[in-house]
């Protein structure tokens, strides 16, 4: 399906998406004072910056190498191609409406590899699963270890709550296993009796993807990256707050860098315009103010750490997927014909 088809499809959802992202961007800048943010903008150690942005562009290949142990049960596939697939992603998410840029990479390692986009969707579910979950452990930590705030005693009872639920429902599935599946290779045999094998297939493939769930190849290899990628993430934020040596001390630094990373992750949950504008800089603003930090200093941070993720992943992005001999119309349509990848 064109992009232009799916937003007329929805042009309710897209535009409360506009909206939101338009609405924060005018909260976020409507005092700007121009001196104190130029004054922000020439005080950044680039070096530090440049290394942030190094830290980034590396946590995409564990992440690769993470999605590439997801989707074992189905295919072995590359981490360089699960790489390159990801920075697709994150390149469709700053271009794109609805966040289609999950969509987007699922697309491109089906038509690669000659998977089932629903089983290859699964796996991205699976993966951005674990993101969340480890984010609630994550703002949990933050709760128990730094309780500076009621709300962080709310996120550490819901951090708790979620796990052991998780926790209890994967136990329970995976000892009546062979009750699902056989549920569910029953259905696919009745869809293609019914005359709609491609229907039968993507069951099959999607409840394979979902398996890992509870099935999980390699599950400490995935911990460990799961763990891995957040304390890049965290490291990202240390590097870019120092880069505009806001004056903290080291403790400081880790504690802003927690409830930073808390706020921006809980901001690409809400509708926005393609690139998480407005969304990502109103979280930062509202972090950063607990702290008394400057408003038009955390202005300046909130602009120049978008910017970074722009310019690493837009450019990226679209360079992989020409490379694959790819556009982005081509990728978002066709999605039933899995293709063959141009690269080895």
């Amino acid at each position: 399906m064109l992009i232009s088809e799916l937003v007329k499809e929805h042009p309710l959802k897209f535009l409360i998406s506009l909206l939101v992202s338009l609405g924060l961007v005018y909260y976020s800048f409507k005092d700007l004072e121009w001196n104190s943010f130029w004054l922000s903008l020439r005080s950044i150690n680039y070096w530090i910056l440049s290394a942030g942005a190094l830290v980034l562009v590396f946590s995409n290949v564990i992440r690769a190498a993470r999605w590439r142990i997801l989707l074992l049960p189905q295919k072995p596939v590359k981490r360089i191609h699960l790489f390159e697939a990801t920075m697709m992603g994150y390149m469709g998410n700053n271009v794109l409406p609805f966040k289609l840029g999950e969509v987007l990479r699922a697309v491109v390692v089906s038509k690669r590899h000659g998977i089932k986009i629903s089983g290859v969707g699964a796996s991205i579910v699976v993966e951005r699963g674990l993101d969340m979950f480890s984010f609630l452990i994550l703002a949990g930590l933050y709760g128990i270890i730094v309780p500076s705030f009621e709300s962080a005693k709310i996120l550490s009872a819901l951090a708790l709550i979620t796990m052991v639920s998780v926790l209890g429902f994967g136990f329970w599935i995976n000892r009546h296993h062979e009750r699902f599946f056989k549920k569910a290779q029953k259905w696919s045999q009745n869809m293609e009796e019914n005359g709609h094998p491609k229907r039968a297939g993507h069951l099959i493939s999607l409840f394979k993807g979902l398996e890992t769930i509870w099935r999980m190849p390699q599950p400490l290899h995935v911990i460990l990256q799961t763990l891995l990628l957040w304390g890049l993430y965290l490291l990202v934020t240390i590097l870019g707050l120092a880069a505009f040596n806001f004056g903290l001390s080291i403790a400081e630094l880790w504690e802003v860098s927690f409830i930073l990373l808390i706020f921006t992750t809980f901001s690409l949950a809400l509708p926005a315009a393609p690139g998480y504008v407005g969304t990502y800089h109103g979280a930062v603003l509202a972090a950063l103010m607990l702290f008394n930090i400057d408003d038009n200093s955390a202005r300046a941070f909130a602009i120049v750490l978008h910017l970074m993720n722009y310019l690493i992943y837009t450019p990226s992005g679209a360079w992989y997927l020409m490379k694959a001999g790819m556009s982005l119309e081509m990728a978002t349509t066709n999605t039933n014909k899995p293709g063959h990848s141009t690269t080895k």
